[in-house]
């Protein structure tokens, strides 16, 4: 015996403050070791959207020269947004920045894909946004991964594995609508281009005008003018919804706005759900919504708001047929809306979002490509209880 303790005693000592020592570091190792699977997965799929976009390169665009070294050099893209030290002008300083880079994806995808049509090289600068996308999530937490690795930060390794299964739905989610994408399919944010374009009624090339990737008809409902405007298909546009809906302000005498889009739904609330508000329902940085909003200051105009609700997931992956039929139930509530405005008066529609995969005019909606109901799957994860 040692200090009056037996040998079993003096064992299980030590067995505590070995366990004490090697356990942060048996812990880091693990989490480790399961981060690094995670990142492993976002770099194959970062790898998978490259091979698809050289892929419709080739199929679609017959390139000059081989895209694959472009579309790699590609992937480090960035945009430095403006400096916001004095708020006043940021928004107008933010707009001038995201045209330039617009106008450096559409130099991308005309470089990718020359002999490709205009829908086309559509796509193709959606499915280069959507691959940056995952890329820069990819090389975040390869970041935060390699930083606690040589840091033996273990807290941060903790909050980067806790963050891990959110990220991942939203990046899985976001690889499906890549390849929504390169297939010319609608998904999710499709949602408010759908009902407009159920509503506009009508093939006829005469009858519909073009503006700022936008195009724009008038029809009659029921003593009302009804103007309605949606990102032109079937390319994957969202259009220049505000400088489009401000031209139309500056030459009608609109009464009332009614603004359609997708909108991220609670957790427990039911995908597909309609709600209706006040004001503008348009995603985005918030600069087509500013300037709308700043055309609006003392002019007499009502404004709807009608959303229907998904999941992030949901609205950066193909549509689902839940989703396609919430679009049909939508109609009526816009025709509600419609009618809440006096007879004679200009009412303007605009459905906000993605055109990926939708026509101009829609007649039949069952004929929309949905996502195969086998390959829908429910949210989160699945316990046993």
């Amino acid at each position: 015996m040692v200090f009056g303790l037996s040998t079993f005693e003096i064992i299980g000592i030590l067995v505590v403050i070995l366990f004490v020592l090697f356990l942060p570091i048996i812990i880091r190792k693990r989490i480790i070791s399961s981060v690094t699977r995670s990142v492993s997965e976002l770099e194959s799929m970062v790898v998978k959207g490259q091979k698809i976009l050289i892929k419709i390169s080739r199929d679609k665009g017959n390139p000059s020269k081989d895209p694959e070294d472009t579309v790699k050099d590609f992937m480090e893209f960035f945009v430095i947004p403006p400096v916001d030290l004095d708020p006043n002008g940021i928004v107008r300083k933010l707009d001038k920045i995201l045209e330039m880079s617009e106008e450096n994806f559409k130099y991308m995808a005309e470089e990718l894909a020359p002999e490709a049509d205009e829908d086309w090289k559509s796509n193709i600068t959606m499915t280069l946004k959507a691959t940056l996308g995952i890329n820069n999530v990819a090389k975040q937490v390869r970041h935060n991964l390699e930083l606690s690795r040589k840091t033996g930060n273990l807290q941060l390794l903790l909050m980067l594995q806790m963050s891990l299964p959110l990220i991942m739905r939203i990046v899985k989610a976001q690889f499906e609508g890549v390849k929504a994408f390169s297939q010319g399919k609608p998904i999710g944010d499709s949602l408010g281009p759908l009902v407009v374009g159920m509503m506009m009624e009508s093939d006829h090339p005469g009858e519909l005008q073009e503006q700022g990737e936008m195009v724009i008809t008038q029809r009659e409902y029921q003593g009302r003018k009804v103007i309605m405007a949606r990102a032109k298909g079937p390319g994957a546009r969202v259009g220049k919804v505000g400088k489009t809906i401000n031209s139309i302000i500056e030459a009608e005498d609109i009464k009332r706005i009614i603004t359609v889009d997708a909108a991220v739904k609670l957790e427990g609330e039911e995908t597909g759900s309609i709600a209706q508000g006040i004001g503008l329902v348009i995603g985005g940085p918030g600069v087509d919504r500013w300037e709308i909003e700043e055309k609006l200051v003392g002019q007499d105009l009502q404004l709807d708001a009608i959303i229907v609700k998904m999941s992030p997931e949901e609205a950066v992956s193909p549509l689902t047929r839940k989703l396609r039929d919430a679009a049909v139930k939508t109609i009526p509530v816009v025709e509600n809306s419609i009618l809440r405005s006096k007879e004679g008066s200009q009412v303007l529609l605009v459905g906000v979002g993605n055109s990926c995969g939708l026509p101009n005019t829609i007649w039949n909606p069952s004929s929309i490509d949905i996502k195969k109901e086998d390959q829908e799957e429910s949210e989160g994860r699945k316990w046993p209880f």
